[in-house]
């Protein structure tokens, strides 16, 4: 019987474990697989993401397109004249689209580039089925769609990127038509790298969700179904709403893999088996022999385990020691706490200090040995008791209680008898109770501990000093006598809701001190059950959040005022011009921006210190601060510039308060024991004429001020249509400038100039022309201080320089050795410190004299630092060169000035030759300026000499050159060779 029962437990037990082992393998499997399908999902979708943000950007540029092509057409007024001009500009940022369009009306007027798009012209997108619907649906929202794919007019499959174009006429807006941008799916270099995922495995679709009917189109697809467990994303919900998929071509699952693992599954699961089956036969002859030897130690073991019973379930070990033979015994528990192994015998020795000194701990050594030998010496019947620390096996320290007593035995022998009880744990919690206290009573953040009735049983120090109550006068008391009075029931309810159901809460929380002053701090409640049944407690720890407020509040000044002046910086002025707009727009009011601008602050930085130049902006911040009411916002937009906005303020009123602030501005400060008088330029912007937001509005008042700048300073300036016509020419010349030079765009004039002694052609004045392939020709009044303002006059002077030197050089290869060329030099570059390397260098490289080279010179440039000007003219004259000055009469005209530079020519300006023949005075000032350029030995040469009278005057008086139409008219290079054959 008792058989029968072992194989069929053997057999049960060996069919359990199959079961669950190949439960534990199946889940496993599955586990796995599962981890390897989201693994797959999560890298696809981070090549989804990065497909997708790649396609966006695309997008994004096209969307960004149609918009700047809509603004300029709201600038022009719906003049798309120029259009092909603006989008040529623009089409080379989006290389995927193949055709910039706009359509009035709906109808297609202008596409560029025009080469293949014929067929477009005169298209009606409002006639055409494929477009109407979404051209309707476009011009209601506004904004730009991408719609398509369609089959378009001028061939071939593509998107349209449309955006409705509003324009305001007299107070009324209206739709005047589209801006379409046009490209193809193949030209888009994020869709090329999507169309490779199939070599890796991957498929695609790219589709289009219709906004309102959310029906799915299909733009571009690697296959020719959707799975559904395709992972997906939405791409540019704004204007396109796309929708991108992914999914591998093979699934989620790698059938290979699965078949491994279940293989390798189903054999461990019958190994588990036949072990568990050689494991139940082993323990069942196991046990077959226990039983045996079982029958016949049970006595023995049944009173043995009884007295060990007793020993181990106290974790006491015993101990023995005689007096008289100083003899040591003890049981085998003695060793288990130190981890030793049991001894065949019991250890004696000389004396038990010996023992001690290998185990006890060196601080607790004396001690422990003190209190023995004293205990032995009294030799009385009292407990002997002590505590001390001995080193465990593995080397930490084992606390133990040693307790023993005298007695006598059998025999008449004197034995001390006792029992060592291992105490580390308790050690170990009342070490943490210790801690515990301290740092309850030494945290820095308070701690409040109530009982279930809401009454203080405990705080600490630090709950002291931040309430102000000592823990006499809390402790009993309900915790409510610190309440601010700042939260109502609602709040303290949810705080306890919370409380009751998760044992926990946090939050931030007024509360008042024992002064009564309120502050904030940082409150955390949690609930903690006590020692007997359904007693409960409360820890309450908090900390005074007062300094962090206080630079909390300090941050979100830095982020949205100005630290010098305090006023509002451009986050807060852009959010408070926006509110006011909004504010207007619902009550019909209007607004006004000032821009305001201190003129020529840089000279006070740069001669006084940066720190002088705050102080006067704080002064000026303070004075401009009196034109504000509550509702105007006042900013500092950056070093100089202050930016007003004035609420309910129209032109009239926005010239009168511009009226008021300049004369305020031109009032002196006293800075650093300087008294200093500065001038503002403010240029004005109203809403809504000149814009619906702020950042049209800062714009147009920005270039307002620019005009007021140019107009002499310390004025002011209104927006106009012009000066945005103004803005966007000298924004195309500036661009179209920089790259003049590399494209050949600039040549030279060569000016002849006449000795009126020698009535023979002495050489040429250089002058700068500039022809546009389609702008045509840019007057140099118009360019030159475009290049000065920016800085382009440095390369183009030196372009200038080294075209000039080489054609003299030909002229002098050809032996008109004689020629001198003169060079007009601008401020800026007459102020290089590295010119004259640069001029020596050329000189080298062509071969030509610096004897034969004249560089004119303003007298403005000069004046600016005549010291330093006095030691460049003076270096140029020790090379060789000659120097003019240009248009002398117009300027300054110091003759204190005059001795100083070493000079060799005064130009006379053709204001003064052209009513010399009419005017005394203009004849009376020629005349001055001769006679004063022969006595400092220098020579005068008149420039714009149109009339034979005028060239015999100026001989009369005694001028030495001239130059103008009369003689000849600015010759190119050809011109000027075969000019000088004629004369020779």
């Amino acid at each position: 019987m008792f058989l029968k029962k072992t194989h069929r437990l053997t057999f049960f037990v060996t069919f359990l474990v199959t079961v669950l082992t190949g439960t534990a393998s199946y889940s496993l499997i599955d586990y796995l697989t599962e981890q390897r399908k989201q693994q797959q999902q999560l890298l696809l979708s981070d090549q989804m993401h990065s497909y997708a943000s790649a396609i966006e950007q695309e997008l994004v540029s096209t969307a960004s397109a149609a918009y700047a092509i809509a603004s300029w057409l709201k600038l022009q007024q719906g003049d798309f004249a120029l259009f092909e001009l603006y989008a040529a500009e623009i089409f080379p940022y989006i290389p995927h689209v193949t055709a910039i369009s706009v359509a009035p009306s709906g109808i297609v007027s202008a596409v560029y580039p025009a080469s293949g798009a014929q067929n477009l012209l005169g298209h009606n997108i409002f006639d055409d089925p494929q477009q109407q619907h979404d051209a309707v649906r476009i011009m209601q929202s506004k904004l730009v769609q991408l719609t398509g794919p369609y089959r378009l007019v001028q061939g071939g499959t593509g998107i349209i990127g449309r955006l409705p174009v509003y324009l305001t006429k007299d107070g009324v807006e209206g739709f005047w038509g589209f801006v379409n941008i046009t490209f193809h799916l193949e030209k888009m270099a994020s869709l090329v790298q999507l169309q490779q995922l199939p070599t890796r495995g991957i498929h695609y679709a790219l589709l289009q969700q219709d906004t309102v009917t959310e029906v799915e189109q299909l733009i571009v697809s690697s296959n020719q179904t959707l799975p559904e467990h395709s992972i997906k994303t939405t791409i540019l919900p704004d204007s396109a709403n796309w929708l991108l998929y992914l999914y591998p071509g093979r699934g989620w699952h790698n059938n290979n893999t699965f078949y491994r693992q279940a293989t390798l599954g189903s054999l461990f699961t019958l190994l588990m088996a036949m072990l568990s089956f050689l494991l139940m036969q082993t323990l069942h002859r196991k046990k077959q022999l226990s039983v045996l030897v079982a029958n016949k130690t049970r006595d023995l073991q049944t009173q043995l385990a009884r007295h060990r019973s007793f020993i181990m379930a106290s974790n006491t070990a015993s101990w023995e020691y005689d007096l008289v033979n100083q003899q040591f015994s003890c049981s085998p528990e003695y060793f288990v706490m130190l981890g030793l192994p049991r001894p065949e015998q019991d250890i004696s020795s000389g004396s038990i200090e010996t023992l001690w000194q290998a185990f006890l701990h060196p601080s607790d050594l004396t001690a422990a040995t003190q209190a023995f030998t004293t205990y032995l010496q009294h030799h009385d019947n009292s407990l002997y008791e002590s505590t001390f620390r001995m080193r465990h096996q593995e080397g930490h320290w084992v606390w133990i209680l040693s307790r023993g007593r005298s007695i006598i035995s059998e025999g008449e022998r004197r034995l001390m008898v006792g029992t060592h009880i291992d105490i580390t744990e308790r050690k170990e919690n009342e070490l943490k109770l210790q801690l515990l206290a301290r740092l309850f009573e030494q945290s820095s953040e308070g701690l409040v501990i109530t009982n279930d009735k809401q009454k203080i049983v405990q705080v600490n120090q630090a709950f002291c000093q931040i309430s102000g109550y000592t823990a006499a006068e809390v402790l009993g008391k309900d915790p409510r006598l610190l309440s601010s009075g700042r939260h109502d029931k609602s709040f303290y309810k949810a705080m306890w809701q919370a409380i009751n159901h998760s044992g926990s809460w946090k939050g931030e929380i007024w509360n008042r001190r024992k002064d009564g002053s309120i502050y904030p701090e940082w409150l955390s409640i949690s609930k903690i059950d006590g020692l007997e049944p359904g007693e409960t407690y409360y820890v309450g720890l908090f900390s005074d959040i007062s300094q962090y407020k206080e630079d909390e509040a300090q941050i979100r000044f830095l982020a949205e005022f100005d630290v010098l002046t305090s006023l509002p910086n451009r986050i807060r002025l852009i959010a408070r011009t926006e509110q006011a707009i909004t504010h207007c727009k619902r009550l019909q009011q209007s607004l006004a921006i000032l821009v305001i601008d201190v003129d020529r602050f840089k000279q006070i930085n740069d001669s006084l210190g940066h720190q002088a130049g705050d102080q006067l902006l704080v002064q000026l911040a303070g004075r401009l601060k009196t034109f504000c009411s509550v509702q105007d916002t006042l900013s500092r937009l950056s070093s100089d510039e202050f930016v007003l906005v004035k609420l309910d303020c129209d032109a009239t009123s926005a010239a009168a308060l511009a009226e008021q602030i300049l004369p305020e501005i031109l009032k002196p400060c006293l800075v650093q024991e300087h008294e200093l008088v500065l001038s503002a330029s403010i240029g004005i912007a109203l809403f809504a004429e000149d814009g619906q937001t702020f950042h049209e509005l800062y714009k147009h008042a920005d270039i307002a001020m620019y005009r007021a700048k140019e107009l002499g300073r310390n004025t002011y300036c209104f927006f106009t249509t012009q000066m945005q016509k103004y803005h966007t020419r000298h924004l195309t010349l500036e661009n179209a400038l920089r790259r003049a030079i590399e494209r050949n765009e600039l040549q030279l004039a060569y000016q002849p100039q006449l000795s009126l002694q020698q009535q023979q052609l002495i050489g040429f004045e250089v002058l700068l022309r500039w022809q546009h392939p389609e702008l045509g020709f840019i007057s140099p009044a118009e360019f030159i201080p475009l290049a000065e303002r920016t800085g382009l006059i440095i390369p183009i002077g030196e372009w200038v320089l080294n075209s000039a030197l080489a054609q003299l050089a030909s002229w002098r290869a050809a032996g008109k050795t004689e020629l001198t060329v003169a060079i007009n030099l601008s401020p800026l570059q007459f102020r290089q410190t590295d010119l004259l390397f640069k001029l020596e260098r050329l000189l080298d490289q062509y071969q030509v004299p610096a004897s034969v080279v004249e560089l004119e010179i303003t007298e403005s440039a000069m004046m600016d630092d005549p010291t330093e000007a006095a030691r460049l003219i003076e270096q140029f004259s020790n090379r060789g060169c000659k120097i003019a000055i240009d248009d002398f009469g117009t300027g300054y005209s110091s003759l204190s000035y005059l001795k100083r530079f070493a000079l060799s020519k005064l130009k006379i300006d053709q204001s003064f030759v052209r009513d010399l023949l009419t005017d005394a005075d203009d004849k009376a000032i020629v005349s001055a300026i001769i006679s004063m350029a022969s006595s400092l030995d220098l020579s005068t040469i008149a420039e714009g000499v149109e009339t034979a009278a005028q060239q015999e005057m100026l001989q009369q008086l005694g001028c030495d050159d001239i130059q103008g139409y009369y003689y000849s008219k600015p010759l190119s290079a050809a011109d000027a060779t075969a000019f000088i054959a004629k004369q020779y």
